[in-house]
């Protein structure tokens, strides 16, 4: 697709610097996962955050929900007045199913490296843990390939033959690509304790570091699509740390789901 000029998302990349500074730390929810009840810590992420006034009345899993998914309208509201390209838009709202969003992204012409790379990152990791969880359960191998994903640096056919083999095994496997190390540690820690915590818990941090790259962006729209990806993340630990609390999780088994933030 045709591009805006870079210099036209100069006021853009403006406000979603300030925006940036008041994303919330990884350590402010790691504080929260150690508070002893739902309105203690939900103060803790309100008083380090940007949030409605509203959220520190929360008490219920519902309101909660319902507060959240007002912060999310609020957010695609932002993305809508940010954005000056509509196929960008597109994207980001598909990007909960990456190989559609890459497909759509690659009919439009997406001419954003960034963004082609984090989808192409987000559909190998989907496939990893896909692979993960199958292996787990014992799927049979003729499942395996309907439900893996293309469009991945992860050649989809490698995935599928590796299926049969051993979790280190399939390590050695894909040993060249970025993702060894989050296979190697996360599988380990499954075959120890039977969970899935590591896994989950690597892919955000790996996709967060990845969208980091965009602060060094001066002009364009890749700062704004990493602070969407940012504040949806945000959301989504308020809510693992809200519900938490309210069901009476142990802060510590808490704490192991705090992924990496922007910030």
């Amino acid at each position: 697709m045709k591009r805006q000029s870079r210099l036209d998302y100069a006021f853009a990349v403006g406000r979603i610097r300030v925006l940036e500074r008041k994303l919330i730390t990884r350590e402010v929810f790691t504080q929260a996962t150690e508070e002893k009840d739902f309105p203690q810590a939900i103060k803790i992420i309100f008083d380090a955050g940007e949030f409605k006034d509203e959220m520190v009345n929360l008490r219920t899993s519902d309101e909660l929900d319902n507060f959240l998914h007002q912060e999310e309208e609020d957010l695609n509201l932002l993305m809508n007045e940010l954005l000056l390209e509509e196929e960008l838009k597109n994207i980001i709202e598909r990007e909960v199913q990456p190989d559609e969003a890459l497909t759509l992204a690659n009919k439009n012409k997406l001419d954003y490296r960034f963004i082609i790379n984090y989808l192409k990152h987000k559909i190998d990791l989907v496939n990893l843990k896909i692979l993960c969880r199958a292996k787990y359960l014992g799927l049979p191998v003729q499942k395996i390939d309907n439900l893996l994903l293309g469009g991945g640096y992860l050649d989809k056919k490698l995935l599928a033959s590796s299926y049969e083999l051993s979790y280190p095994e399939i390590g050695d496997k894909i040993s060249f690509s970025a993702y060894f190390d989050l296979w190697s540690r996360s599988t380990s820690v499954l075959q120890e304790k039977e969970t899935f915590i590591e896994l989950e818990r690597s892919i955000e941090d790996f996709l967060m570091l990845f969208l980091r790259q965009a602060k060094y962006v001066v002009f364009g729209p890749e700062p704004i699509f990493a602070y969407i990806q940012a504040k949806r993340r945000e959301l989504s630990l308020v809510r693992l740390v809200g519900i938490g609390k309210l069901i009476q999780i142990p802060g510590e088994i808490l704490k192991k789901r705090i992924s990496e933030t922007y910030v």
